[in-house]
């Protein structure tokens, strides 16, 4: 008896042991952080709505091998302070098995090491920040195109698809701009061009009237703009009303319906790259696509059509779900990570052309351009690869 006991107790920790923290026989527990109070919990509520739509509707059809996926949403404000607090304690106290879909570049940048150290899988970053995938870290997976590859591609269309004569370039002063514009120049000059000119802004200005002159001194052709949405929007008023009327370029943060309502009439031409295909008549997988999301999304929120920024979650959520089925099974961090490195021009119902690989994290390496016309966007051009 004594025997059997001895052996039970063995076999109690022998699981013990081996067991992989956050798994567990009839689910497995994910973090994620996200803005859902403050002034950007509109973007952080929508993108948590996503994953949340999506993992329901996994979980209804019986989860992954069996185990349901149990999210866990802390509330950062997208205050990097506070992502370092609460991704501690999704690590430490709630016992995470991964992390998915974190919100914000600054956040993401104050936990990457964190997360490194300790071995645990991150996968998809609501940022654009290349330092999250150069050089490439083993647990941090990235979806979303860096700012780095975007600049580059911007440079691309401006020069070599558009021929864009004289381009001038405006960029908020700090990392997100920077990076963005550091890649801009660096690109354009493979095609012997420089930006007629150069300007940084603080976002928290909300008076561009002074600095817009040196634009209507050079009247560029196209001048590419570097900042997020509302000071993006205050930007392309401040061109038109002064009389510019050059093409405006700016990044796929900014490619959400919001822009159309907070521009108005402002909005017709500006041009944004993206990532995520847009359904339209001529592209008919993609619209069944998104109707089988809507769909999906529908299930948990009825009624409702996903936002740009739930469609965000959405992909993070299936692109780590894919990443499970390939895990198989008997789940562990590592199984995961070996997965995730199988992806290879994967398509899911959002996501496309997603892979990475052994010192490959950057999921990304295509971007598209769209622009706004008559209040909807349209593609101008299919994926340009870099």
């Amino acid at each position: 008896m004594k025997r059997l006991v001895s052996i039970l107790v063995l076999l109690v920790l022998a699981v013990s042991i081996f067991a992989e923290v956050g798994v567990y026989s009839n689910k497995v527990v994910i973090g994620s952080f996200q803005a859902m109070s403050g002034p950007y919990a509109v973007i952080g509520q929508e993108m948590t709505k996503g994953m949340k739509a999506y993992f329901n509707w996994i979980n209804k059809r019986g989860g992954v091998y069996g185990r349901k996926i149990e999210l866990i949403v802390a509330d950062d404000q997208l205050n990097p302070a506070k992502t370092v607090v609460e991704v501690k304690r999704l690590v430490e106290q709630d016992k995470v098995f991964a992390l998915v879909g974190g919100l914000g570049t600054y956040g993401c940048l104050a936990v990457m090491d964190y997360v490194e150290q300790n071995k645990v899988p991150f996968v998809y970053q609501g940022s654009g920040a290349s330092q999250l995938v150069l050089p490439p870290k083993k647990y941090i997976f990235a979806v979303q195109p860096d700012y780095t590859l975007e600049g580059a591609l911007i440079a691309k269309y401006v020069a070599e698809i558009a021929k864009f004569k004289n381009p001038a370039i405006v960029y908020m002063n700090n990392d997100v701009g920077l990076e963005g514009y550091a890649a801009f120049k660096q690109e354009l000059a493979k095609y012997k061009m420089t930006p007629s000119v150069e300007i940084s802004y603080n976002p928290a200005d909300t008076d561009y009237s002074g600095l817009v002159i040196k634009l209507v001194d050079k009247n560029p052709d196209v001048i590419v703009v570097y900042g997020l949405l509302t000071d993006t929007v205050r930007w392309v008023k401040t061109i038109r009303d002064y009389g510019l009327s050059g093409k405006v370029i700016t990044t796929y943060a900014n490619a959400d319906p919001s822009f159309m309502t907070l521009a108005g009439k402002y909005a017709e031409g500006v041009i944004f790259t993206g990532w995520v295909p847009l359904p339209t008549p001529d592209r008919p997988a993609f619209v069944r696509d998104y109707q089988r999301a809507v769909s999906i999304h529908q299930e948990t929120y009825p009624k409702e059509l996903p936002s740009s920024y739930a469609v965000a979650g959405f992909i993070a959520a299936e692109v780590f779900t894919e990443g499970l089925v390939r895990a198989g099974k008997d789940l562990t961090r590592e199984r995961l990570i070996i997965a995730l490195e199988s992806f290879n021009h994967w398509d899911g119902i959002l996501a496309k052309d997603i892979t990475w690989g052994p010192n490959l994290r950057r999921g990304k390496s295509s971007l598209y351009f769209l622009a706004i016309k008559n209040n909807q966007f349209v593609p101008i051009t299919d994926l340009i690869q870099y």
